[in-house]
């Protein structure tokens, strides 16, 4: 449920936007396109991970997902657990389960807790542009 702190503003409207933008990059993710993934991003967007640099700019975070897509990213699961919006900018907390498929065989499934900061873009597109995930353990690995 989004929570609203503008009355002018329809929340079924912005609830619909940003569940296009999260489902866009979810499907992005799921077909093996990084590019595709990046461009639910803004393009000076900020994305803090797990162990690596804070990257900054839609073409850093694109090779963040290029890199995790030839590495056996199969396809990332969100489930928002809270969303706010004010004026252009939304509040995205939920919880991710990315879903790995290496080389090596088996599968990894690394979940834990988001926080996305969207905006929406003059296209009219909503897009994130702050994000930081963090892991709840170690990634499990079931048997091939």
């Amino acid at each position: 449920m989004l929570r609203v702190m503008d009355p002018s503003v329809q929340p079924d409207l912005v609830a619909a936007a940003i569940g296009s933008t999260r489902l866009a990059f979810e499907t992005a993710l799921r077909s093996g396109d990084a590019a595709g993934a990046a461009a639910a991003y803004a393009d000076d967007a900020t994305l803090i991970a797990p162990a690596a640099e804070v990257l900054r700019g839609r073409p850093a975070i694109q090779q963040y997902w290029r890199t995790g897509v030839e590495t056996g990213i199969e396809r990332m699961d969100l489930t928002v657990l809270d969303l706010q919006q004010r004026g252009d900018v939304a509040l995205e907390i939920g919880r991710y389960a990315l879903h790995l498929v290496p080389e090596a065989g088996g599968t990894v499934t690394d979940s834990g807790r988001y926080l996305v900061v969207l905006r929406a873009d003059g296209d009219g597109r909503w897009r994130r542009c702050a994000e930081m995930f963090s892991p709840d353990r170690p990634p499990t690995r079931a048997p091939s």
